[in-house]
């Protein structure tokens, strides 16, 4: 996995150098200066975006003995989310730090990781919409877009809508269960499991009450994931407008949901590193937009993503 990493950083790395050699950097560096003064407003989309995430996590928690007040959810969010990204488990290297936090604050360990499973379906279900919704937009945002590149964001979507739709599936099939049930039979069912076959049982059982009596509250916690997903497209609104060269949120929203898919593929690398940039340098030129304008909504993103990384590796470090 490790070497999967380093290569795939290295491919990205080399591509970002290629389409940086070209950049304007003297007209990019201008326009970081003349908005240089607005750039804390940068940092507030993505705040407003995190609250309304963890609102959706709130109302999966919402009714369990223990749930943690939704404030501290907010910081135990933002320190997985932290750990997600920063370490290369494929975005999961936070989910065991959330499950802990709450168990510590009093919710028992089935509920907690049912409630981080459900969470993780339905930002995967929140996404497809979000592309979807932009996808529909991009005719009337850029009538003459390729029909190649929107045949290829379809096919992308429709992976990732595929994915989404078989976990949310296998959630009401008691998954642990099956899994183990499907290891013991081929022989490849480690003690460690067997041992552990009571919890998988009780996350299933948890997982399949949530869906059969709290399906109002999940409707509205992909509701809250859909609110989010708005404000992203805003920050990507804003950054344009610190560059000097505003768009529509129209823009705004397919330019945020195409990037969201692209950073989809950089998944195994810490922080999508390369793939996420390159990728969003890419479409800024596909919607006519320009590399150098690309570079610096690439480097005011990166920027706006390192201090709330940094905000939340100092939550999980007090957390701890």
């Amino acid at each position: 996995m490790r070497r999967l990493n380093l290569a795939l950083l290295a491919v990205a790395s080399l591509v970002m150098f290629l389409m940086l050699h070209n950049i304007d950097w003297g007209t990019l560096a201008h326009s970081f200066w003349q908005g240089s003064r607005y750039w804390p407003l940068l940092l507030l989309p993505y705040g407003a975006t995190t609250l309304f995430w963890t609102l959706s996590w709130y109302l999966i928690l919402l009714g369990r003995g223990g749930a943690p007040a939704w404030w501290r959810l907010y910081l135990y969010r933002l320190a997985g989310e932290s750990l997600n990204q920063l370490t290369p488990t494929a975005s999961l290297g936070g989910e065991p730090f959330k499950a802990q936090r709450l168990n510590a604050a009093g919710v028992s360990w089935p509920e907690a990781t049912a409630s981080l499973v459900i969470h993780k379906a339905l930002m995967v279900v929140s996404l497809v919409f979000y592309i979807l919704i932009s996808l529909a937009l991009t005719p009337q945002v850029l009538p003459g877009l390729s029909p190649r590149l929107t045949l290829l964001s379809y096919l992308g979507t429709l992976i990732l809508a595929g994915a989404g739709a078989a976990f949310l599936v296998l959630q009401r099939r008691h998954p642990c269960s099956s899994f183990l049930a499907l290891l013991s039979r081929v022989g490849l069912c480690p003690a460690v499991l067997r041992a552990r076959s009571a919890e998988c049982a009780a996350l299933d059982q948890a997982l399949e009450h949530f869906y059969h009596r709290h399906a109002g509250a999940g409707l509205a916690a992909l509701l809250c994931y859909l609110v989010g997903w708005a404000l992203h497209a805003v920050e990507v609104w804003v950054i344009f407008w610190l560059l000097g060269h505003p768009i529509g949120l129209p823009r705004a929203l397919c330019l945020d949901a195409l990037c969201q898919l692209v950073a989809g593929l950089g998944f195994m690398i810490p922080v999508s590193l390369g793939v996420q940039d390159g990728g969003t340098i890419l479409l800024s030129l596909g919607f006519n937009l320009g590399a150098t304008l690309g570079t610096g909504f690439t480097i005011l993103r990166r920027f706006r993503e390192a201090f709330w990384l940094l905000l939340g590796l100092v939550a999980a470090a007090r957390g701890k």
